[in-house]
């Protein structure tokens, strides 16, 4: 996402004298959807993390709208898992290690001074550039492939949301590994088709990665009965996921043990990302 996007999510900002920045965080469902899901889905914790870590970066005076960040690593966890938990109320970023590039760390809190996540990423900082005239060549060879005409979707239900334009994945396959192919489209994957995603529309978001991570994840563990959001997890991103043509999510652990689930995400035979997400069974 553009680091020059503007961002309201976060407010009432002081930065300390060791570099630390406090903030509150906005409540409005109308302005932001997403806050109407449970604390812990995935694609919460993504928001929640993006819109602040820019909120943090423009508090810090480190907004350069000439320059575009990019997200290579995130790890987080989560405390807020009962029905009752609320979402992130204020936090407090850590003091910055580096000045020099988008290493952070944060805690958030509900209303009541309940920990509700804590979270920590590494990224890049680099010049604006013509995106698709940089990664074109990479590019081309994923949008060479046939595009899908009649990719099948599961229900919502089985994939753990809504309505079917929140489903982005297909059954659960079994090969050397279980896997599930997942589809993110221009038309589909962004809003105002979907309820809670956005972006520039270029690529499949973290956001989006995010979430496709967790609909495989509850396609798998519904199978042993198993329900319920996960708790933590980690993900590093290699390589851009492109819209408009499938890609694999591969379950790279022990199928036999769903409270640890190591994901490869793949696309035209490359790998692109990997994901872990963790859970209490």
């Amino acid at each position: 996402m553009n680091a020059d996007q503007e961002n309201q999510f976060t407010k009432d900002f002081i930065v300390t004298d060791d570099g630390a920045v406090s903030f509150r965080c906005e409540s409005s469902v109308d302005a932001w959807p997403w806050l109407t899901l449970h604390p812990a889905t995935n694609t919460v914790v993504q928001m929640v993390n993006y819109f602040s870590l820019t909120g943090v970066s423009a508090a810090r005076d480190r907004h350069d709208p000439e320059k575009w960040t990019a997200l290579t690593s995130f790890q987080w966890q989560t405390f807020a898992m009962g029905a009752d938990a609320r979402h992130a109320d204020h936090g407090v970023a850590d003091p910055k290690p580096h000045d020099d590039n988008i290493d952070y760390a944060a805690t958030f809190f509900d209303v009541d001074g309940k920990l509700v996540y804590r979270v920590g990423g590494t990224g890049v900082v680099f010049q604006n550039r013509d995106f698709n005239a940089w990664r074109g060549k990479s590019k081309s060879k994923i949008m060479a492939l046939p595009e899908p005409k009649d990719f099948q979707f599961v229900s919502p239900e089985e994939a753990g949301v809504k309505t079917p334009v929140e489903c982005f994945v297909g059954s659960v396959e079994t090969g050397e590994a279980l896997f599930v192919d997942a589809l993110i489209t221009e038309e589909t994957g962004f809003s105002p088709a979907h309820p809670y995603h956005d972006g520039s529309g270029d690529h499949v978001n973290s956001t989006h990665i995010s979430d496709a991570a967790e609909q495989a994840a509850h396609l798998i563990r519904r199978r042993d009965g198993k329900r319920g959001y996960p708790n933590g997890g980690k993900v590093a991103f290699n390589r851009y996921v492109e819209l408009n043509r499938p890609f694999r999510i591969v379950l790279a652990s022990d199928p036999a043990r769903l409270e640890k689930m190591q994901f490869r995400f793949e696309q035209g035979g490359r790998p692109c990302v990997d994901l872990t997400l963790t859970y209490d069974d």
